[in-house]
C-alpha cells in the first residue's frame, strides 16, 4: 500500500502560499498538480471543485483533505499546501483552514485508496501530530513528519477498521504491545 509520503515528496510540499480564495486555491492546487504529473489542470481544478461541493473536505483544526478521482490516473497523487493566512472552508469546528492536503486518486475504487484516505485522516485528527506540522517551517520537516507518522502496515493493524457505509470519522485510544497509544480509526467517507 502507498502512504502519504510515498506519494508526497519534498517537492509536493509548499509553504507560506499566498492565496485569497477558495476557488484561487484550486486553481493554484490543480496548476501545481498538473505540471508536476502531466496532468490537464483545467481538469484537476473541475474535479476538486465539484468534489468540494459535494461536502466540505475540511476536517477542522485548520486543516483540509480535498480530494478527486481523476479518469486515467494509474496511481495516487497529493501535494500539501500550507497558506500564509487561513481560508473559510466550511469545516466541523468553523476553524478557518490553512493546512492543504490535496489528493489525487485513480477513478477506480480500490481498497487501497481507501486505506490511504483513511490513514491520511487518522494522522490528521491526532494533536501531536498537528503540533508538529504548524511547527514546521521547511518541506524538508513537513516530509520528515510524513515519514515519522506513515503507518505502513494499516492493513496488518487489529485496531484499523474501515466502514464505507458512514461519512464521519471516529478514534479510540488503545495500548499497544510496546506501549504506545494507537488510534482505533473508523475512517467513513
Amino acid at each position: 500500500m502507498q502512504t502519504l509520503p510515498d506519494i508526497c515528496q519534498i517537492s509536493d510540499i509548499l509553504l507560506d502560499v499566498d492565496i485569497d480564495n477558495k476557488h484561487q486555491l484550486f486553481e493554484f492546487a490543480a496548476r501545481q498538480l498538473g505540471q508536476r504529473h502531466a496532468l490537464n489542470a483545467q481538469t484537476l481544478a473541475t474535479a476538486l471543485l465539484l468534489r468540494e461541493q459535494s461536502g466540505s473536505t475540511g476536517l477542522g483544526h485548520g486543516l483540509a483533505l480535498p480530494h478527486a478521482r481523476i479518469s486515467g490516473l494509474s496511481e495516487a497523487h497529493a501535494l500539501f499546501l500550507r497558506l500564509k493566512r487561513g481560508l473559510a472552508f466550511d469545516a466541523p469546528d468553523h476553524a478557518l483552514a490553512h493546512s492543504f492536503l490535496f489528493l489525487l486518486l485513480p477513478q477506480e475504487t480500490r481498497p487501497h485508496h481507501l486505506q490511504l484516505l483513511a490513514s491520511i485522516a487518522r494522522m490528521f485528527s491526532e494533536r501531536p501530530f498537528r503540533e508538529e506540522l504548524s511547527r514546521c517551517r521547511h518541506p524538508q520537516q513537513v516530509q520528515r513528519l510524513f515519514q515519522l507518522w506513515a503507518d505502513p502496515d494499516a492493513d496488518n493493524d487489529p485496531h484499523f477498521l474501515l466502514d464505507s457505509n458512514r461519512y464521519f470519522m471516529d478514534t479510540e485510544s488503545s495500548l499497544r504491545p510496546d506501549f504506545s497509544i494507537r488510534r482505533k480509526v473508523v475512517a467513513r467517507f
